[in-house]
């Protein structure tokens, strides 16, 4: 299996829950905390970790990321490309979920606005075909030169643009799957995000942006996939389950797309793939901590309850 290098951010999550989410200038009582290992970078290349692929992660942390990383090598990440600052603090982000498991993110980048382009090694992809997976959870300049280097060294390119931003189309163009969700594909296209599944069908055949491919996650509805040499769209459903909390939700699609992509499997059996594995994790509290090893996805009882 060849690896999977992922570019992008790692953060100390804090996770409250409660009744509802409050009010703006409401205080309200939180039922759980709990703490863990997050950030767009870090939670992706977990969840291909547990999938069984072979991942590298490129990031920087504060000089406070010892347990981080310790958890991260737990987990089957090869950290060595993951740099400590010991200028700053590990990125931290305070998340707050709701009984419909409905949530708000606020992020305290620290370290992960430390990332430089000359910090990407110089080889992203050691062999043609490799996966490198990015996220906007970095500056757009390392972005921009993670994908541009990947495309150039053979490496076959999936961005997430989470959290969105503009991205220029020299990048798009060198995308090979752009992986947004409804607000990001909006952000990304200058309009309203689409309502429903035929809305956002309707937007990626309009859009005709110059990436490979776009998948377009729409949380409980699935995922839209719309391929550059075809004119029509696949809308691949999700399963219905007893969401607990959609944190993590996004970030374990692309880290199972990757993984299935990385084995050879066609884009349209990898993003159904990815929308189970995104569905699964719904169903437990806290991104890494809810999303599955590949035995647990597989296994018959889940594989037919799905």
């Amino acid at each position: 299996m060849s690896l999977i290098t992922v570019v992008g951010s790692v953060n100390r999550d804090f996770v409250l829950t409660v009744e509802d989410l409050p009010h703006p200038g409401e205080t309200v009582l939180a039922r759980r905390f709990v703490e863990g290992v997050g950030g767009k970078g870090a939670n992706q290349a977990v969840a291909a970790a547990r999938l069984g692929s072979r991942v590298r992660l490129v990031a920087r942390v504060g000089a406070d990321a010892a347990a981080i990383l310790d958890a991260l090598t737990a987990e089957g990440v090869d950290v060595e490309a993951v740099l400590p600052d010991e200028r700053t603090t590990t990125g931290i982000a305070a998340v707050v979920v709701d009984d419909a498991g409905e949530n708000t993110i606020v992020v305290n980048p620290g370290a992960n606005a430390e990332l430089g382009v000359q910090d990407l090694p110089a080889r992203l992809v050691r062999s043609p075909g490799e996966i490198v997976l990015v996220q906007n959870e970095i500056a757009p300049e390392v972005v921009a030169a993670a994908v541009l280097r990947a495309r150039d060294q053979g490496g076959f390119v999936v961005l997430n643009p989470a959290p969105a931003r503009p991205a220029g189309p020299e990048v798009l163009a060198a995308v090979d799957v752009l992986v947004p969700n409804r607000g990001e594909l909006a952000s990304l296209l200058g309009t309203e995000p689409p309502a429903t599944v035929d809305e956002a069908r309707e937007l990626l055949v309009r859009a005709a942006l110059p990436c490979r491919a776009v998948v377009v996650t729409l949380g409980a509805d699935g995922a839209v996939l719309k391929e550059a040499h075809s004119t029509d769209t696949m809308h691949i459903p999700a399963p219905v389950v007893d969401a607990v909390d959609t944190v993590g939700a996004g970030d374990t699609f692309c880290g199972a797309l990757a993984d299935a992509l990385g084995r050879g499997t066609d884009l349209p059996a990898a993003v159904e793939r990815a929308v189970r594995a995104a569905s699964y994790t719904t169903t437990g509290l806290g991104a890494q901590t809810s999303m599955p090893y590949a035995a647990q996805l597989d296994a018959p009882a889940v594989t037919s309850a799905f």
